[in-house]
């Protein structure tokens, strides 16, 4: 049972060893990592941080020239509006903040304190909402896509 062991562990790093490059990494994306505003991107998105490059896609994002654009957005959350405020520079999105009085307190708060911090993290709307707090978390998220439309 341990030759066994022993050599199924052998093939699984020789497997992983056949998958990586020179440089030790897993698959055929050899992107260099550039930090434009101190997030890691590999180029591919078609994001343009503020040194004016773009993605492989050839896609440029809205202009930054270094300044921050503040919008607002508004849905419907579980106890009433919930609306947010958005500062934006190009496609980095710097700060989020939400706003919903009437949402159930110690449930839907949760989503209106926590939320926030994961879309600025994300640059994105694309995350899990706060669990026992579906309602209040998609309402921000929609709020927050609203207030991104209103820039295009």
């Amino acid at each position: 049972m341990k030759k066994l062991a022993l050599i199924v562990c052998a093939l699984m790093l020789f497997s992983m060893v056949a998958c990586t490059n020179n440089k030790g990494n897993v698959g055929g994306n050899n992107a260099v990592p550039n930090t434009d505003n101190g997030k890691v991107t590999d180029g591919t998105n078609g994001m343009t941080g503020t040194d004016g490059k773009t993605g492989t896609d050839g896609k440029t994002g809205i202009g930054t020239n270094g300044k921050n654009q503040t919008l607002t957005g508004k849905a419907e959350g579980y106890g009433g509006e919930v609306s947010v405020t958005v500062e934006v520079n190009g496609n980095d999105i710097v700060s989020v903040k939400a706003v919903g009085d009437k949402e159930t307190a110690g449930v839907g708060s949760k989503a209106i304190e926590q939320l926030p911090a994961k879309i600025e993290a994300a640059d994105s709307t694309d995350v899990d909402v706060v669990s026992g707090a579906t309602v209040t978390s998609n309402a921000i998220k929609e709020a927050v896509n609203k207030a991104l439309e209103s820039k295009k």
